[in-house]
C-alpha cells in the first residue's frame, strides 16, 4: 500500500471516531465512595438463660390432656349448616325459599309465552287451556310477591297485578270470545310490567290474599310433576347436573315455593297433618338441592333430587 493511501485511511478513521456522539448510557461511571451502613449485630442468647421460657417440643411439653378431635368439629358444623337450612325453610319467610331473581325470570318466561298463545281468537279457542296455565302461574308468582320478605321488583304493583291475573286465569277456563280479549287485555298489562311500565285496577283490591283462588291448587300439581320429571333427568348423571345447573337451581326454587304455597291458610289439606309433613319434606328436599347447585355438588344434587321425588310419590299414593 502506498504511504500517502494508509495516510488517508488513518485521518478517516480518526475524524469518524472523533466525530461519533457520546451517549449517557456509555458515559464511564464517575469514581464514588460508597458508604457503608453499621449494622446491628445478630442477637445470641445464653441457652442457661432462655432454657426454661421456650418449650423445645410444643405438642410433648406444652398441651395437656388429649388433642382436639377436629372430625367432630367438622362434623358438628355439618350439623349446624343442616340445620340452617331447615330452619330456613321452616321460617316461613320466603326470601329463604325462592330468590327474587327466580321469581322475576320466571314471570319474563311466561310472558314470552302468553306473547305466542294469546294472539288470536282461534288460537285461543285451541290453547286456553294453555293460558290459564301461565295465568294461574302468574297469579300465585305475584301473590308470593306481595308477601314477599326482601328486596323484590314488582312490589309496588304485586297487589293490582295477582287480582288482575287471578282474574284473567278464571276467564280462560273456557275459549270464550269476551275470555280472549280479557286475556289479551292482561297479557299486554303483562307487557307493560316487564317493560317497568306501572298498571291499574278497575275496582278496588283486596288487602288480604285468598290462596284458595290466587293459587289454584291443580295447575301447581301439574307444575310440580312436570318439575320432578325434568329434576330427575337433570340429576341422572354428573354431566347431566353440569349442562343443567341454572334450570335445576331455578326448579329448585319454584318447587320449594310451590311446596310452601299448597299449605298456606285456605288451600285445600293445608290442615291435615300427613299432608303437612309431604309438604316439609319436598320443601326441605328443594331447598338441600339448591345448596348443592351452589356448591356444584352433583352426589349431593342427585340425593336432594330422589329426596323430592320420593316426597311426590309418598303424596300421590296417600292423596291421589
Amino acid at each position: 500500500m502506498k504511504p500517502h493511501l494508509l495516510i488517508n485511511l488513518l485521518a478517516c478513521a480518526l475524524t469518524i471516531t472523533l466525530c461519533q456522539p457520546t451517549y449517557s448510557w456509555q458515559d464511564k461511571p464517575k469514581s464514588q465512595t460508597v458508604k457503608r451502613v453499621k449494622r446491628a449485630a445478630r442477637p445470641t442468647f445464653d441457652p442457661r438463660a432462655s432454657k426454661d421460657i421456650f418449650f423445645k417440643d410444643v405438642y410433648a411439653e406444652g398441651t395437656v390432656g388429649q388433642r382436639p378431635d377436629v372430625s367432630a368439629l367438622a362434623a358438628k358444623s355439618t350439623k349446624l349448616a343442616s340445620s340452617d337450612t331447615n330452619d330456613a325453610g321452616s321460617s316461613g319467610t320466603w326470601s329463604q325459599i325462592i330468590d327474587a331473581a327466580v321469581i322475576e325470570d320466571e314471570v319474563k318466561a311466561l310472558q314470552q309465552e302468553l306473547n305466542t298463545l294469546v294472539t288470536t281468537p282461534v288460537m285461543f279457542q285451541t290453547k286456553y287451556n294453555d293460558v290459564n296455565e301461565r295465568f294461574e302461574v302468574l297469579s300465585m308468582l305475584f301473590a308470593i310477591v306481595r308477601e314477599y320478605d326482601g328486596d323484590i321488583r314488582w312490589d309496588e304493583h304485586a297487589p293490582t297485578a295477582q287480582i288482575l291475573f287471578q282474574q284473567a286465569a278464571v276467564s280462560s277456563r273456557a275459549g270464550t270470545a269476551k275470555g280472549f280479549q280479557y286475556c289479551k287485555a292482561r297479557k299486554e298489562d303483562l307487557q307493560e310490567l316487564v317493560r317497568g311500565g306501572s298498571i291499574a285496577a278497575a275496582s278496588q283490591i283486596p288487602e288480604s290474599i285468598d290462596w284458595s283462588v290466587a293459587a289454584n291448587r291443580s295447575p301447581i300439581m301439574v307444575r310440580l310433576e312436570a318439575a320432578n320429571e325434568d329434576l330427575k333427568r337433570m340429576t341422572s348423571s354428573a354431566a347431566e347436573f353440569q349442562s343443567n345447573t341454572e334450570d335445576v337451581f331455578r326448579l329448585s326454587n319454584l318447587v320449594a315455593a310451590m311446596a310452601k304455597v299448597i299449605v298456606q291458610d285456605g288451600m285445600p289439606e293445608a290442615e291435615e297433618e300427613s299432608y303437612l309433613e309431604f309438604s316439609e319434606k319436598m320443601k326441605t328436599a328443594s331447598l338441600e338441592l339448591k345448596s348443592a347447585v351452589k356448591l356444584n355438588d352433583f352426589e349431593a344434587a342427585s340425593k336432594a333430587a330422589n329426596a323430592v321425588s320420593q316426597s311426590c310419590a309418598d303424596c300421590h299414593s296417600e292423596w291421589r
